[in-house]
């Protein structure tokens, strides 16, 4: 008969929480859409190196202007 390892966890891992991560918030862009920076160019041939943080930092400010244009659509 095969024998089977029982394992046991340490003390400190029967603490540890579960990470739960929030999803992230980036903009859906094409290669040929015109660059979120302002530039004028193609996203392919302007900022495309710069990666997902660079997304992840336009929809942040793109947010924060929705949400202020939403709260001055409120006080009228």
């Amino acid at each position: 008969m095969p024998k089977y390892r029982t394992t046991t966890l340490a003390p400190r891992m029967s603490l540890r929480k579960s990470v739960v991560t929030q999803p992230r918030h980036t903009l859906d862009i094409g290669r040929n859409d015109p660059c979120p920076c302002g530039s004028g160019k193609k996203y392919k041939h302007c900022c495309i190196e710069k990666g997902d943080a660079f997304l992840q930092k336009m929809a942040k400010k793109e947010a924060k202007l929705k949400a202020k244009e939403a709260k001055k659509a409120a006080q009228k």
